[in-house]
């Protein structure tokens, strides 16, 4: 994939090395005005996590030409890698091997760790000869001093083993038509090598010298042995000399090393030591506060961050506000809690503020880079508080940011790293996983605290409800006895004194005064029916039921024998099932059953055939006619008390039989209900436990 110029390639380590020569050999360049030409920050350069892009690489070339007048700066800054003021990385990697030979073996490992816009091969040419070359990602372009600066590299991989300046020949460069660079490396022996050449040498000599002088002039065998003597103790002390050198400066970078990979192991330790234990935190702690405070200590002692704090979002999700901090007096805790972080959109934007809307962690190395962004008042709080550089990560959980956590370290020489903002990166969102659960935690312990209290309240209502309902079921229930009892005496008196009269003074009155009679005769002897159905309807809510076995079918075959006898000359087609037993209340089954046969006879009348059955199937009874049925829209009136679905004039009746039916099966723990089609008919089925149950 094409590489961008913005694309973060060159490691920070190298350019450290510039700088380092630029102290030392051109004290008075402004390196402050060479870096912000190229984009850098001093913190970033001293930071071994920290990668530059090709644009920032070639304006700091372009500016360090400038300042210094030296067109070879980058070839000199490479070799200056190999000297003691930079105890850097190339030192730690180099010394710790036997030659530089086996560093240009090992280069496809090494180069990755300083740059990432190429790869290294190399192969062995000669006894003292190495071909190198470097192979460019696409889209890549370097600039020429880069090319110097790397053959500056390969020179200090020599002079840190005591070779003098090897022979490099660029063989074929991008610069001048190649698809690659390479670099043909020839050296000369070490001076420790040549003196050991020369020891092993003198050795030979000294046989050599002692064999002649033996065989030609044994005169002579003395002073040509103490000569050769001394010639080889002489070689022997040069070279064991240098070999201790060699020796004690790499048993001191590998110390060095050693040191500083300690350290680093320490430092990941207690960091991933830090991480387990935030994890420990959410797994045992809910309440957000508790959880915050664990945390907030964590990052104090275990990674040694000296101030932080823990800004969320309110409730209103208008505002960030301070929610948990440590490393802060109670008077900077104050000042520090008084800063507004509105998130309205025309309100200032600072750090924390664009941190929580990019969700894209900050390192502010230097505050003065800030200045012009951050909020004045906010700025001149930190300023005063002593902030020098500081880190800001979004606090995250499923996609939604929740808030912002930032650290500080006053006492940090060099300030915030890399690394720093990789670990609080990778902490950040596990506080987001406990913030959110203890979130929903904190709004489930209040939603079930609020139903709690519903929950009283409607039981509360509930009973109110429920002695009104009784009192009203009392009511009724005295309103159903005296209308039954005591307006059947007066209603008896009118339609029988009509009677009375009908007969008495029936020649004297006309035909018109004559229908009068009947009809107020007639309707009286209605009322008092309805009045006995009333009746029968207070006595079904208020008897208790006697539960036994009832044969059904022989109660509809005697219905349903009654039913012809009042009309003889229907044709009608009856059908009753067998043995359908059920358990009930005698009197109770007696009256559903009257019902809901009547109801089917009444209502299939007009047909030419009256078709009737009952039975049973899969422990549902039935009662089912070829009527007039009934549209099923209206099927929730058919068990309402004095709801008829048909016309009056056409079908007698009251409207309590249904009522009634429902409410006797339900007192013998059945139910009813019923289909229809209009035209054509209806059925009605019902359940009653069956006759064997308990």
């Amino acid at each position: 994939m094409p590489q961008s110029p913005d694309t973060p390639l060159y490691n920070s380590r190298i350019f450290d090395s510039y700088l380092k020569l630029l102290r030392k050999k051109y004290p008075d360049v402004d390196i402050s005005g060479l870096l912000a030409h190229a984009g850098m920050k001093r913190h970033e350069v001293s930071d071994p996590g920290h990668w530059f892009s090709q644009r920032q690489v070639d304006l700091f070339h372009e500016k360090l030409v400038q300042v210094t007048g030296d067109q070879a700066i980058a070839r000199e800054a490479g070799r200056y890698s190999a000297s003691p003021d930079v105890l850097g990385p190339l030192r730690s990697f180099f010394l710790g091997m036997v030659g530089p030979e086996y560093i240009f073996y090992l280069i496809n490992r090494i180069a990755p760790r300083f740059t990432r816009s190429s790869r290294c091969s190399a192969r062995k040419t000669g006894p003292r000869e190495i071909e190198l070359t470097v192979a460019f990602n696409e889209g890549v372009r370097e600039n020429p001093s880069q090319c110097e600066n790397r053959i500056g590299f390969f020179e200090a991989a020599f002079l840190l083993f005591g070779h003098d300046f090897p022979e490099i020949v660029h063989t074929e460069c991008v610069f001048k038509g190649g698809t690659v660079c390479r670099y043909l490396i020839r050296w000369r022996p070490s001076l420790a090598s040549r003196l050991l050449l020369a020891q092993r040498t003198c050795s030979l000599l000294l046989l050599v010298a002692l064999l002649g002088a033996l065989y030609w002039s044994p005169t002579l065998m003395g002073p040509a042995v103490l000569l050769a003597l001394l010639f080889y103790l002489g070689f022997t002390m040069l070279s064991h000399h240098f070999e201790r050198k060699a020796l004690l400066s790499s048993l001191t970078s590998m110390r060095s090393s050693s040191e500083r990979l300690l350290s680093q192991v320490q430092e990941n330790f207690d960091r991933a030591l830090a991480v387990n234990e935030i994890g420990q935190v959410i797994s045992t702690r809910s309440e957000l506060d508790g959880i915050l405070s664990s945390v907030n200590h964590i990052l104090h002692t275990r990674l040694g961050y000296g101030r932080g704090i823990v800004v969320l979002l309110d409730p209103q999700h208008n505002t960030l506000v301070l929610r948990g901090c440590f490393g802060l007096s109670p008077e900077e805790e104050e000042r520090v809690r008084r800063i507004e972080f509105p998130l309205a959109s025309g309100a200032p934007r600072g750090v924390l503020v664009s941190c929580f809307h990019t969700q894209q962690p900050v390192l502010v190395g230097d505050i003065e880079d800030i200045r012009l962004q951050a909020v004045p008042e906010n700025f001149s709080l930190i300023h005063a508080l002593g902030v020098r550089s500081f880190i800001c990560a979004p606090i995250v959980c499923e996609g939604e940011a929740l808030g912002v956590l930032a650290v500080d370290d006053a006492s940090r020489a060099g300030g915030l790293l890399q690394s720093d903002l990789n670990l609080i990166q990778g902490i950040a969102p596990v506080i987001g996983v406990s913030v959110r659960n203890a979130m929903r935690l904190a709004n489930e312990r209040r939603l079930s605290d609020q139903l709690r209290r519903a929950s009283e309240h409607l039981e509360r209502r509930v009973a109110e409800r429920t002695s009104e309902l009784s009192q009203a079921y009392a009511e009724l229930e005295l309103l159903y006895d005296s209308v039954s009892h005591d307006l059947r005496t007066p209603l008896r008196v009118i339609y029988g004194y009509g009677e009375l009269l009908l007969e008495g003074y029936g020649d004297r009155l006309d035909e018109p005064a004559k229908e009068y009679l009947a009809s107020i005769i007639s309707g009286g002897e209605r009322m008092e029916r309805t009045l006995d159905r009333m009746l029968d309807f207070s006595e079904v809510k208020s008897a208790r039921p006697t539960l036994q076995p009832v044969d059904l079918s022989l109660l509809a075959r005697r219905i349903l024998a009654d039913l012809r006898i009042t009309d003889p000359k229907r044709e009608v087609s009856l059908e009753v099932e067998d043995g359908v037993v059920v358990t009930g209340d005698q009197r109770l089954l007696a009256s559903v059953m009257e019902n809901l046969l009547g109801n089917a006879w009444k209502y299939s009348a007009l047909k030419s055939c009256t078709r009737i059955s009952f039975g049973r199937n899969g422990g549902i009874c039935y009662v089912r006619d070829n009527g007039e049925g009934f549209d099923m829209t209206e099927s929730e009136k058919l068990f309402t008390p004095f709801q008829k679905l048909h016309d009056g004039s056409r079908f007698g009746g009251h409207g309590l039989g249904l009522s009634m039916v429902r409410h006797m099966l339900e007192r013998m723990g059945g139910r009813v209900w019923g289909e229809g089609v209009p035209g054509e008919g209806s059925t009605f089925y019902f359940t009653l436990p069956p006759a064997d149950a308990p």
